[in-house]
């Protein structure tokens, strides 16, 4: 397991907005009120495959401001294949689905190596695990010395059963069990049609990385709604 405090500190929490919700007709103006310091963007990459929703390819990593952490969640047929691009690409954290991998120690072993490029300087990539509401937190025992990033999901991509907000709060708070009795510390990151209120109990059960879309560009008033959300989630 790789450094992953140069891309957030233990005791730092942010909010990762996912882009394919911005306006982009005018994307610069869109994400202009978000910050590099507070804010990461976040990629969905779906191809139709692995999930039915279709998104955007890496391509789209081209079209988004340097100035940012580039946080991509990949739900395809072909994961590993997206990830390499992704990484060629500019992402400095991805994040591959459980349930989309024939072998997933496999895979983030083959990602161990890779390197990011961040403000002019070089850094390991942020390996994420990403787990759908009903997969059990045991699949991740051989998997914690291989990620730096663990993701959990409200909702199931697949099928888009969502998960009772009290129960998910119950499984984060099993995740951090489960961690400490380990030597691993990975960031938890939390995603999935995420309100303002589970994002609050998000991470007061301990989730640094908080997703969000939808949420944050509703009524098209992104700073209004970066405001609330950063002065209640302390981000």
């Amino acid at each position: 397991m790789s450094n992953r405090n140069w891309v957030l500190a233990k005791n730092k929490q942010c909010l990762s907005v996912g882009v394919t919700a911005a306006d982009w007709r005018n994307l610069t103006a869109s994400l202009s009120p978000l910050r590099p310091d507070t804010e990461w963007l976040h990629v969905d990459v779906m191809d139709g495959q692995f999930v039915p929703k279709l998104t955007v390819g890496p391509w789209i990593l081209s079209s988004l401001p340097d100035s940012f952490v580039i946080d991509a969640h990949v739900m395809t047929g072909s994961p590993m294949l997206h990830a390499r691009e992704l990484v060629k690409l500019g992402a400095h954290a991805v994040t591959l689905q459980y349930e989309g991998l024939d072998n997933a120690v496999e895979a983030f072993v083959e990602l161990e190596t890779a390197k990011v490029t961040y403000q002019g300087e070089s850094f390991p990539l942020i390996r994420g695990v990403s787990l759908c509401p009903t997969t059990d937190l045991d699949v991740l025992g051989g998997l914690l010395p291989h990620v730096e990033l663990i993701q959990l999901l409200t909702l199931d991509p697949r099928n888009g059963e969502k998960m009772d907000n009290e129960m998910f709060l119950k499984r984060l708070h099993a995740l951090n069990t489960l961690l400490a009795a380990t030597v691993f510390d990975p960031l938890i990151s939390v995603d999935g049609s995420m309100s303002l209120g589970l994002a609050r109990g998000a991470v007061a059960e301990g989730a640094q990385v908080v997703v969000s879309g939808s949420a944050l560009f509703s009524g098209d008033s992104l700073s209004d709604n970066l405001l609330l959300w950063r002065n209640l989630n302390q981000f």
